[in-house]
């Protein structure tokens, strides 16, 4: 194992240690703290493992390979859901997302480097139980009260924007994580991030030369349903699925 692998090896275990601490403690404020530190040692580890695929290939190297893979979603809140979705994996710096919209389900095309579209998957399918849980509670004790001269279709957008909301906080708290790991790492850390999401875009505009650039949008509610929905959504455990290195397949969510 090569010092690199060793570096990388460490840090999958101190993440691993810090989880289980997070999960563990009866203090809030102690688990936010083991959460945040985890966090930001996961983006590391992303960032580590971006830098020893480009380093040069040895005998025997395989460099890490360019996957496609899907994640459906489909109910009532599927529009927030593609909306908010595609800028956490936008965030993740290094993978491509598209879609495609069905009349009863969206689709999000997640494309780039194996590990990385593993841990955006992950990361996809434990924010979708997340964003439900929190959108019910603050239904519940708020916002129905809120909104209670609404039809029932605003009703729907009121619950859709928290949603949306909640995504769109998670996406800037992951771009400010990799922000600040680049910033610390200099700019070699950022060529290596550039030059990997250059290889996807290259694989994306080989396998698909006739993109069209979506302009479909769903219907915005509330400043109080967004307000709402970024504070949860700051809350959310980034935990990018527990296994750091875990080989999901093809998601499929429903609300």
């Amino acid at each position: 194992m090569s010092t690199s692998e060793q570096k990388l090896q460490r840090l999958k275990e101190r993440i691993a240690l810090l989880l289980n601490k997070a999960e563990n403690t009866n203090f809030p404020a102690e688990a936010q703290t083991f959460q945040e530190h985890a966090e930001r040692l996961m983006v590391r580890y992303g960032i580590g493992r971006a830098e020893l695929d480009a380093q040069p290939t040895g005998p025997g190297k395989k460099k890490e390979p360019i996957i496609e893979e899907h994640f459906d979603m489909r109910g009532t809140y599927r529009l927030g859901q593609r909306d908010g979705l595609s800028s956490v994996g936008h965030a993740f710096r290094t993978v491509t997302l598209l879609q495609t919209n069905y009349s009863n389900f969206c689709r999000l095309y997640v494309i780039g480097h194996e590990s990385d579209v593993s841990t955006v998957k992950n990361l996809f399918s434990s924010l979708v139980i997340q964003a439900s849980l929190a959108m019910s509670h603050w239904w519940s004790e708020e916002g129905k009260h809120v909104a209670w001269d609404r039809t029932d279709s605003e009703k729907v957008i009121e619950r859709r924007e928290f949603q949306r909301s909640f995504y769109l906080q998670v996406a800037e708290r992951i771009s400010g994580l990799y922000r600040e790991e680049s910033q610390q790492g200099g700019s070699g850390t950022e060529l290596v991030l550039v030059s990997r999401k250059e290889q996807v875009d290259d694989f994306v505009s080989s396998k698909y030369p006739s993109l069209r650039r979506s302009r479909n949008r769903a219907a915005t509610g509330s400043l109080n349903a967004a307000l709402a929905g970024r504070v949860a959504g700051s809350r959310a455990d980034l935990g990018f699925g527990k296994d750091v290195e875990s080989n999901g397949t093809a998601g499929e969510v429903a609300s």
